[in-house]
């Protein structure tokens, strides 16, 4: 074995390098990445020791879904420890320094996060890992004071903001501005990629903007209207582009916000900015809890619900609060919440050796220890718990 290998069973050398993204592959995916406003992280390697065939400078692009571009080497637990750090870095937005080494304590120091090097490769690794998360981008499709407010709030919260608003109309505050339109196909082509779009129109051209951000893709769909006109427009859209109602009305968020008791188009708009600040940190760790009795919707009112009041008031207070209040009636006030509650995610088992998040039915390996199953992200974590089981057995979840 020479100073500048691996051991073959890790799948590394010379042959697997050059089976590698180049350079200019992983410079395009970044740059594609960007155009998409799909967060990642890089990882270059900064320093390294022998036997390890990562070169310093050699880099790689990891994504939140946990996909690696590029090489950092070839070891399977090197890449698993810079994969779950680099999804770590991309929820937080914070750079790190990582080493993995035999023995952690050897490279251990302040800045950064040491972990053990568990192949049998063994080596020495240090790398940088520094998140890339595009600004989020929010449409706000309307002219009305709720659209108004929101825009002027969610620039303090540095977001990319684009109205969608008719044109002859007061300019609102925002980084671009789009004339509204009745072309669905033509408003998606223009807010592909935005993180959250909201429709505050007051039903002028909500349906418009909800069958657009669905063509686009959009993440996550506001719209500022009681349930019963949400649900009317739902059908609406669901008849125009001959999706399921069921499918369109759960992809439509509304009442958009949280439950704070809105009233003026100001508060319902920091209602709303706060469910997407929740939806964006929280990544659905936990229901948000939807705007409902006393939120802003408004089932007595006509098509244009709470807009109408907000027009002929001019934002005033009362007036516009005065038709922003759902009533309870005891019919599904936490329809949204429960949908999201349904929702299961597979179950999740921790590598008790390198510490990634192995998902139950799919992890590379499995080994049984005092009757029970644990699961690993590949052969050499598994060979190494088989090896010395009590050592990690507590790291494993309870």
């Amino acid at each position: 074995m020479t100073d500048d290998t691996e051991t073959d069973h890790d799948g590394d050398g010379d042959g697997a390098r050059a089976d590698a993204a180049s350079s200019a592959t992983i410079d395009r995916l970044a740059r594609q990445y960007v155009a998409e406003n799909r967060p990642f992280a890089r990882v270059t390697v900064v320093r390294r020791e022998p036997p390890v065939s990562a070169r310093v400078g050699d880099r790689a692009v990891v994504t939140a879904d946990g996909d690696l571009t590029g090489w950092i080497g070839g070891v399977a637990c090197a890449q698993s420890v810079a994969v779950r750090e680099a999804r770590e870095a991309i929820r937080s937005g914070e750079s790190k320094l990582i080493g993995i080494a035999p023995d952690p304590a050897t490279i251990d120091r302040p800045g950064l996060d040491a972990f053990p090097m568990t192949c049998h490769s063994q080596g020495t690794i240090e790398l940088f890992v520094e998140p890339v998360t595009p600004l989020a981008r929010l449409v706000i499709v309307g002219d009305s004071p709720i659209s108004r407010a929101l825009a002027r709030l969610a620039a303090t919260l540095s977001y990319d903001v684009t109205v969608v608003a008719p044109e002859g109309t007061e300019p609102i505050e925002a980084d671009r501005r789009l004339a509204a339109t009745e072309d669905a196909a033509a408003l998606a082509e223009e807010i592909h990629g935005a993180t959250w779009v909201v429709a505050a129109s007051m039903g002028t051209t909500d349906d418009v903007a909800v069958e657009a951000a669905l063509d686009a893709g959009v993440p996550y769909v506001g719209l500022v209207a009681s349930r019963r006109r949400a649900d009317e427009l739902c059908r609406r859209v669901a008849d125009r582009t001959g999706r399921p109602a069921e499918e369109v009305r759960a992809a439509v968020t509304s009442p958009a916000g949280v439950d704070i008791d809105a009233r003026t188009p100001e508060e319902i708009g920091v209602s709303v900015l706060a469910e997407l600040v929740a939806v964006r940190h929280a990544a659905g760790d936990r229901p948000v809890s939807r705007a409902g009795a006393d939120g802003h919707g408004d089932d007595s009112g006509d098509a244009g619900g709470i807009g109408d009041d907000a027009e002929k008031a001019g934002g005033d207070a009362e007036e516009a609060g005065g038709d922003t209040r759902e009533a309870d009636d005891g019919s599904g006030e936490h329809d949204a919440v429960d949908a999201e509650s349904d929702t299961r995610e597979p179950a999740v088992a921790v590598d008790p050796v390198c510490g990634m998040d192995v998902t139950v039915g799919e992890a590379a390996a499995t080994a049984t220890h005092e009757g029970r199953t644990y699961h690993f992200c590949g052969e050499g974590c598994r060979d190494a718990f088989v090896d010395d089981p009590e050592r990690f057995v507590e790291r494993a979840e309870p």
